[in-house]
């Protein structure tokens, strides 16, 4: 296969994604996205605010930004288990939580 022909054949097989990608959202099929746990979208958004939070805007924060609904007693005893357990998060005062410096350290290398 010539060089052109190599270059129809991408640029048809990039058209047909396209369509089918159009076809998809016309139809209203909404790609299905990966599973996130509650506890992932507490360390989101932690790590977004890039400050302490009280339990109440963090689950403010998640229905805003992530669109979850949390129930404030199972996410604060999940994060309290992390607490306990010195992984990913720590208590700043009452029903107040930050990500651990290695954790949001950590993320942010990510990142980059």
């Amino acid at each position: 296969m010539d060089p052109f022909e190599s270059y129809l054949q991408y640029q048809k097989e990039v058209a047909e994604s396209k369509l089918k990608i159009i076809n998809r959202f016309q139809k209203g099929i909404k790609p299905k996205l990966k599973r996130t746990s509650k506890i992932e979208i507490a360390k989101n958004v932690l790590n977004i605010a890039g400050r302490p939070l009280h339990v109440s805007e963090i689950i403010q924060l998640a229905k805003r930004d992530f669109e979850v609904e949390m129930d404030r007693d199972s996410i604060v005893s999940a994060i309290l288990k992390k607490v306990k357990a010195g992984k990913s998060f720590i208590r700043t005062s009452p029903n107040t939580f930050a990500l651990k410096e290695d954790d949001s350290n950590e993320r942010g290398s990510h990142d980059k």
